[in-house]
């Protein structure tokens, strides 16, 4: 059976590390069998250094969704999107195309998005540097 899984939480709620131990409970880690793809992959160079720019963004989400839809046209069984995505419109491509290449989809909401106090463990474990104002703001907008 072919799924995709659709991540949603807040910078800092484990979604990266939820897409990998996913990836290690349903297909043992074979990396043949799954893809994670994140925008914040564009965001990092080959050092590993995480430098977000706001101007890629539009860029680097249509690079994302491209990689996405290329896993599902290669039938790999495991594909995650590993992204925030506090708004429906954020995802519902990702949707509609898993659904079109015959994938069951899975929502997954990652840690807890009102929770006051998660939300500072939030800004401080995440490591791309969003601070707790954003972080807040983002829960107050999450669509449910």
């Amino acid at each position: 059976m072919k799924q995709a899984f659709i991540l949603r939480g807040l910078p800092g709620s484990g979604k990266t590390h939820y897409a990998q131990t996913l990836a290690d409970e349903l297909v043992a880690g074979d990396q043949s069998q799954y893809t994670i793809c994140s925008t914040d992959d564009y965001f990092t160079d080959e050092q590993g250094n995480y430098e977000f720019n706001k101007a890629k963004l539009p860029q680097y989400h249509n690079l994302n969704i491209a990689r996405f839809i290329n896993a599902l046209s290669e039938g790999i069984p495991l594909v995650i999107l590993d992204n925030t995505n506090i708004k429906k419109w954020e995802f519902i491509a990702y949707v509609s195309a898993a659904h079109a290449m015959g994938y069951q989809v899975k929502e997954v909401i990652v840690g807890e998005v009102k929770d006051k106090s998660l939300q500072h463990l939030y800004a401080k474990r995440n490591q791309h540097g969003v601070a707790l104002k954003t972080i807040s703001k983002m829960a107050h907008m999450f669509e449910w």
